[in-house]
């Protein structure tokens, strides 16, 4: 009965797609609602945000758009401060992320001195299936917790960004591990 009752719902939403910014928008409340996170909701566009600490002393947030009507987009922006003395090591750093992510884009602003994580779902397959929506959100804090601490020692030492790379996967092999 409860595999009947989804595929409805499904239905339904695929067949109803005017009102999918809205059931999005809802379900990714009810989302965050059930892990217990700290969200704000801004009031003239919707946009919904999330705050994380790093383990660095770092933080990141995470802002969730739906303002097209046609993609529910997701922005992580960083509290790093990019120099542009280390414009090449940066930039290959944030090439060797790309390479590596998929669903998900790693943007540097060097004029701004600023780093984000761009990623967005269709809003029709993000009405239809918002377990697609709990995966990205998953995938996209993982993502910013590596990308702020690669980040942050490439920033606070002189080593090349293929060895921060190379020791951001070791460590992630050590944790897998234990």
């Amino acid at each position: 009965m409860k595999k009947a009752m989804k595929f409805l719902k499904r239905t339904w939403r695929f067949w109803t797609p005017g009102k999918a910014d809205v059931r999005v928008h809802n379900d990714l409340i009810k989302l965050l609602d059930e892990r217990k996170l700290r969200y704000s909701v801004v009031s003239h566009n919707r946009n919904i945000e999330v705050g994380f600490d790093c383990e660095n002393g770092h933080r990141y947030q995470v802002a969730c758009s739906i303002e097209s009507k046609n993609h529910l987009c997701f922005y992580v922006s960083f509290t790093h401060t990019l120099v542009p003395e280390a414009y090449d090591r940066l930039c290959h750093l944030g090439q060797l992320f790309n390479d590596r992510m998929s669903d998900v884009t790693l943007q540097l602003n060097m004029e701004g001195g600023s780093l984000h994580l761009f990623s967005s779902i269709p809003m029709d397959y993000a009405q239809v299936r918002p377990e697609v929506v709990d995966n990205r959100m998953y995938n996209l804090t993982r993502f910013a917790t590596d990308v702020s601490w690669a980040f942050d020692k490439l920033l606070k030492t002189d080593e090349e960004a293929v060895f921060v790379f190379a020791e951001l996967v070791e460590k992630l092999n050590a944790e897998k591990d234990n």
